[in-house]
């Protein structure tokens, strides 16, 4: 399952999705991971909680990224939630039908390992592609 958290910047999406990260390590069975490009964007993250950074690794790109998020689940099969702030900062990659293929993949591997995934773009409803509006919760 993907859920998509949209809005133009500024909007409060990474204060959602750190709630909403939160909220799952109260309750998660599993493991629990936060992937944002800042280690600024993990202050208030339960500390059972796994974030991991990506500027400290070489994932700037829509492909690289995908094969990154792969690996996170091929490592570890304990891992219960995925939540991704800002795919367009981490990416570099800002046009959004770039993303097709990596959110299908990231459907049929997250189906197939029973990991749930949240993640947030900066964009208006409008200017999501509308393969995207299949993710809104």
């Amino acid at each position: 399952m993907i859920k998509l958290i949209y809005g133009p910047k500024g909007f409060g999406k990474t204060k959602i999705i750190k709630d909403n990260v939160n909220a799952a390590a109260k309750d998660a069975k599993g493991n629990v991971v936060f992937i944002t490009d800042e280690k600024l964007y993990s202050v208030d993250i339960d500390l059972n909680v796994k974030c991991v950074f990506t500027e400290e690794y070489d994932v700037a790109s829509v492909t690289a990224f995908a094969g990154f998020v792969q690996g996170l689940i091929a490592g570890n099969s304990d891992i219960e939630h995925i939540f991704i702030d800002g795919i367009k900062r981490i990416t570099g990659e800002r046009n959004l039908d770039a993303y097709e293929e990596f959110f299908a993949d990231l459907e049929k591997i997250a189906k197939e390992n029973d990991v749930k995934v949240e993640l947030t773009v900066s964009a208006t409803k409008e200017e999501l592609p509308k393969f995207m509006h299949a993710y809104i919760a």
